[in-house]
């Protein structure tokens, strides 16, 4: 049954509340898929089926004769990609809720318990009480209720959207009666109907990953010095759960979120084979558990919306993806989407503090959390926690809450209700004029790049993240201050913008122009439209091309300018370079899709390409190393103290092509010996590189290599040491110790990471707010070291990765989704598109009609609610 054909027979028939059975679809790459039933309701399917396409329809008759509230046809292709149409936006979203819930029900409402504050209540308090931690925090940012305001006074459209995914999802929930969502959390009590509210907060929970949501750990437990424990639940010096000031090094970086990262690459029609059109490659770098997978979506209203993409679980709409005119991919900005404040205090109080010496007191906000306990009683924490001006007051370790100091922050996407209106407005873009002005008219977008093609050539790139804007002369001062030392310089070495509260110049300024008061506005953020090529690794904006620079008088919060790269944004530049040194384009230097496609899992590491031959002669001219012996943690000996005979290690070496693929031998021991080096090696002179950074060379500087090469015989040495201790010999393959764990089985996987400068990342990531099992990993065999006991496992990089081919009549694409449609772990879903990804097989988009009704596992369900 197709879309329209489902439209105008509910307008037809009497209403039909139909609880539907979901058919998922699986295959292993290289064969043809089957048809996976997942549960359904009992005795209330009747299933018509042929070879190909299995149809299912369940009503139930009421007595007014109206169309339905919701109807959606969903169907489902190769790997379980469902294609959902509808009549109108609100059905795309039933559909889409009901799938949501049938592949990840689980997820989002753990996390609408988070968001909302209540996993304590539903979960118990957690190891450490991490639970009551997580739910005052959040309710001291305070999201909930802000999106609570906000969805009141959102557009028809949203609330609409939003109405009809929770009405989606809460009917497979009805489906799968008393055993609660498929999945890890079935037969929870805390399983329950959402409410569009809860998935529109979780929504806007997402816009504060680079801000917000890396604050959890420092807003719950502040309190000020001299508290009273009976006003606060805590020692009554104020200690509890934290460090007191000067006890060490301050560490800004756990307020990064380096893990979250991406390639994406636009290019135009100058540089396509046919010299028409364009080609997109979308490869975000996220976690392959928890609630940051990507769900792969078709939506489809005839005549109207033809969309086909991914979304992050548990929202609606398309987040990365392509229609017949354009598609764009995001990659997580360099710039800032917050600004850390110190606050000097008032002397007279601890809960005041002075601005242009004015004291001002602190807002103080009482919380009560309910606490589950093991015997099933509830009780309840109160805490009294504080915010400034700017936003919830932090006790940041070794800098602590004192009589005289403080930490607080503001956050630029805390009043994004303009996120979820660009998403939504998404949907029907036609073109790429018609998605640079939808960026610019909702300036929504919360903490990403967007690399788009269009079907006319062109290519955009563009930093249009939520930025906080400082006045030129706060910006003077700032640098100033920054190159001082102290607190804000060492706060920026490590990626955090960190101002002084008590003076008012540091307060954001407000603009005309701008989405929210104290913002950058579009028109002053960095853009650039090309017909060669754009691209983003994660580095700052002003390297969008091997080609060109983007210079010019940008707020310093949008990210440094003439400050060096990443291994792997180098590495990208050398693929995509009109230069063409790798030759992945070709002799002709102008890309097909399947080239861009070799070369997205190219797996070549930039700094085997830059460093290999020259270490290969310095241990050929060094083959025996003395070491020192080296102890773990808890004082055994690690590796011991020997003389490391190199010369095998140099075989190894000489014979690597590098690349890290399956079959590579050579990649296992180049990671250990990169290893023992700290980030600055990567991006300066010293014991990897001789010659320094140039910005006039920002691609092949720092280059050389370096005139003292005992760190690196060292750490080749300590590399052989620990591959032997691990069990593996020096020439072991990549994909001996590579590998993702999927119920149970073990898959190979290739790839590298970001300081190998490999531009297909994989990797290891504890980020994530999950409360879900998951897989572990075991720990390091030698300090410094990155091979772990068990290897080297995988649950983050490379995950929605998307061609998209604009050179012929018609769009064309491909995609793999690494970790597969499922968070069903006894699904053959679950695996089936990891094993895809392993072999390197491209799953071919099934975007029309044809190719739909052509798939050899194609199943089909209609769902709708009266």
């Amino acid at each position: 049954m197709t879309g329209r054909d489902a439209a105008n027979a509910g307008s037809r028939r009497l209403a039909a509340f139909v609880v539907a059975a979901v058919v998922a679809v699986s295959c292993s790459p290289g064969e043809g898929p089957e048809s996976i039933p997942l549960p359904t309701s009992p005795d209330t399917t009747t299933t018509t089926s042929s070879t190909t396409t299995t149809s299912t329809t369940t009503t139930t008759t009421t007595t007014t004769a109206v169309p339905p509230t919701f109807e959606a046809n969903i169907r489902r292709t190769t790997d379980g990609v469902p294609h959902i149409t509808g009549r109108n936006r609100a059905d795309l979203a039933y559909g889409q809720g009901y799938v949501s819930g049938g592949d990840y029900g689980c997820t989002l409402m753990d996390q609408i318990l988070k968001v909302e504050g209540e996993r304590a209540r539903n979960l118990g308090p957690g190891d450490n009480g991490q639970n009551v931690d997580s739910d005052f925090a959040w309710r001291a940012i305070g999201i909930a209720e802000i999106a609570a305001r906000d969805f009141e006074a959102a557009s028809p459209e949203v609330v609409e959207q939003f109405s009809a995914f929770s009405a989606g999802w809460n009917q497979f929930l009805r489906d799968q009666g008393d055993v609660g969502l498929s999945g890890w959390c079935v037969g929870e009590t805390w399983v329950r109907p959402i409410e569009p509210v809860e998935v529109y907060t979780y929504a806007r929970s997402v816009a504060l990953l680079a801000s917000g949501a890396n604050f959890l750990d420092f807003i719950a437990r502040a309190q000020p010095p001299a508290a009273p424990a009976a006003e606060t639940g805590v020692p009554a010096d104020g200690t509890r759960g934290r460090l007191p000031a000067g006890t060490g090094a301050v560490d800004f970086g756990v307020l990064g979120n380096d893990d979250l990262g991406s390639n994406a690459w636009g290019i135009g029609s100058e540089r396509t084979e046919t010299g028409e059109g364009g080609i997109l490659v979308a490869n975000p770098h996220f976690p392959w558990e928890g609630e940051l997978r990507f769900a792969e979506t078709h939506l489809t209203v005839p005549g109207e919306i033809d969309i086909y993409g991914a979304q992050l679980t548990g929202l609606p709409g398309i987040g990365i993806g392509f229609t017949d005119g354009v598609a764009w991919s995001h990659t997580v900005s360099a710039g800032h989407r917050f600004t850390a404040y110190s606050l000097t205090l008032d002397p007279a109080s601890p809960t005041s503090y002075l601005v242009d010496g004015v004291s001002r007191p602190m807002t103080a906000t009482d919380h009560v959390v309910e606490i589950l306990r093991p015997d099933g009683t509830v009780d309840t924490e109160t805490r009294t926690l504080y915010a400034s001006e700017y936003g919830p007051i932090i006790d940041f370790p070794n800098v602590g809450w004192t009589d005289q100091q403080v930490l607080t922050y503001r956050d630029a996407n805390i009043d994004n209700d303009e996120f979820v209106e660009f998403y939504s407005d998404l949907l029907d873009v036609e073109d790429l004029a018609d998605l640079r002005d939808t960026t610019a008219r909702h300036q929504g977008v919360p903490l990403f790049n967007t690399v788009a093609v269009g079907a006319s050539g062109e290519t955009w790139y563009a930093d249009t993240s939520a930025t906080p804007n400082l006045s030129a002369e706060a910006e003077q001062i700032y640098l100033a201050q920054r190159l001082e030392g102290g607190l804000a310089g060492a706060a920026f070495a490590q990626g955090v913008i960190l101002l002084d509260g008590s003076d008012s110049r540091f307060r954001w300024e407000e603009v005309d122009g701008a989405r929210d008061p104290g913002l950058v506005p579009f028109e002053e953020q960095p853009r650039a439209l090309r017909t060669d090529y754009v691209f983003n690794a994660n580095d700052s904006f002003w390297v969008p091309s091997a080609e060109f620079q983007l210079s010019g008088d940008y707020s310093v919060l949008h990210g440094e300018q003439n400050v060096p790269l990443s291994m792997r944004t180098r590495q990208n530049a050398a693929v995509l370079s009109d230069a063409n040194p790798l030759q992945l384009a070709g002799p002709d230097g102008n890309w097909t899709a399947d080239e861009l496609r070799t070369a997205a899992f190219d797996n070549t590491a930039g700094t085997a390409r830059l460093l290999r031959e020259k270490v290969v002669e310095l241990c050929r001219f060094v083959p025996l190393v003395e070491v020192d012996e080296l102890l773990a943690a808890d004082g055994t000996v690690a590796l011991p103290a020997e003389a490391v005979d190199l010369t095998a290690a140099c075989d190894v070496l000489s014979a690597w092509d590098g690349r890290f693929d399956l079959s590579s031998s050579g990649a296992l021991l180049w990671r250990e010996v990169l290893a023992r080096f700290d980030a600055s090696a990567f991006t300066s002179a010293g014991p990897l590189f001789d010659v320094a950074f140039d910005p006039a060379q920002p691609y092949t500087t720092p280059g050389g290599f370096t005139v003292d090469g005992t760190a690196i015989l060292q750490a080749l040495a300590r590399g052989v040491q620990t591959l032997v201790t691990g069990g593996f010999a020096v020439d072991s393959t990549l994909g001996t110790a590579q590998f993702t764990e999927r119920s149970g089985e073990r898959i190979p996987l290739h790839g590298g990471t970001n300081s190998e400068g490999v531009t297909n990342v994989v990797s290891w990531s504890d980020s994530g707010s999950s409360t879900e099992p998951a897989p572990t990993r075991g720990d390091v065999v030698a300090p410094g070291g990155a091979l772990r006991g068990n290897g080297h496992p995988v649950n983050f990089g490379t995950s929605f990765v998307l061609v998209v081919d604009y050179t012929a009549e018609n769009v064309q694409a491909s995609a793999i989704l690494t970790y597969g449609q499922t968070g069903l772990r006894d699904s053959p879903l679950f695996g089936a598109q990891t094993v895809r990804f392993s072999e390197k097989n491209w799953r071919t988009v099934a975007f029309t009609d044809e190719q739909i009704l052509a798939d050899p596992g194609l199943s089909e369900v209609t769902v709708s609610q009266p």
